[in-house]
């Protein structure tokens, strides 16, 4: 059980990273006019942010799903194929949970103007050419986030290290 367990940690993390960074950093905006929240609706409507946002995790999956073997590598087809999944269901799920969160905050961020001429960019012919390509680049990241994720990995347990005492770090709980 336990590479299992590292697998689902590792994996989940990584997707945690990828998808909530722009929301984490962001800082907390006044409440948005209904004409904004309906703008910014329309925008993740004509982005597709929702097959964006899926397409970018499944992009990343055989990237986290190779750092997770080789972190692990007791971990076998059946567990690995059982954590790809759990992920992707877990992943999905959040996405949606996500979208509801980030309109209000696109809403409040961003001025109804902007959201106007962005929305209009996206109605256009360069955003939706943009649009038709972004999963093209999506697969791209896949083989990009594998040679990278090495060393992000080693760059972050560095950085732990630098920080704190990592030979008194446990690893996760034993079933």
């Amino acid at each position: 059980m336990q590479p299992i367990r590292r697998a689902i940690a590792c994996l989940a993390a990584a997707a945690a990273i990828v998808v909530a960074t722009p929301a984490i950093c962001a800082d907390p905006a006044p409440a948005p006019s209904a004409h904004s929240l309906e703008l910014a609706k329309r925008l993740f409507a004509e982005m597709n942010m929702s097959q964006l946002a899926s397409a970018m995790m499944k992009s990343v999956e055989p990237a986290m799903l190779a750092q997770a073997r080789k972190s692990n590598p007791a971990l076998t087809d059946e567990q690995a194929k059982a954590v790809s999944e759990a992920v992707s269901e877990a992943s999905n799920d959040m996405m949606s949970k996500l979208m509801e969160r980030m309109i209000p905050l696109y809403a409040s961020t961003f001025s109804e103007k902007e959201l106007q001429d962005v929305v209009a960019f996206y109605d256009g012919p360069s955003g939706r050419a943009m649009l038709q390509k972004m999963p093209v680049l999506m697969a791209s990241m896949g083989p990009i986030m594998a040679e990278l994720m090495p060393q992000m990995t080693a760059d972050v347990m560095r950085r732990v290290c630098a920080k704190t005492d990592c030979s008194k770090m446990r690893g996760p709980p034993r079933s």
